[in-house]
């Protein structure tokens, strides 16, 4: 039981890192690139979750939001790290 919790955690950690490590290089390509459709395509984020939301309470204010935004680069890091958990199980 312990080990599949392990394995769990390095799962989410590596798919977690493709994500953000993907992205950050859609980013600087996305620099790079000269306008057109190709830089669109690769540089433009699906965005998933919900706009913050505020509650003012008099006292405090209560701010809640989240959101995602997942580009090609993003998606192509999580199927190449992914693809590297093979070679760790």
């Amino acid at each position: 039981m312990r080990r599949l919790k392990e394995n769990m955690r390095l799962t989410i950690f590596i798919l977690l890192m493709g994500l953000i490590l993907g992205s950050f290089i859609g980013d600087l390509l996305g620099m790079v690139l000269p306008d057109g459709a190709v830089k669109m395509v690769m540089t433009t984020p699906l965005k998933i979750g919900f706009h913050p939301v505020s509650i003012d309470l008099h006292i405090f204010t209560l701010v809640l939001g989240f959101m995602i935004k997942i580009n090609l680069f993003g998606f192509i890091g999580v199927l190449i790290l992914g693809y590297s958990l093979k070679w760790l199980y």
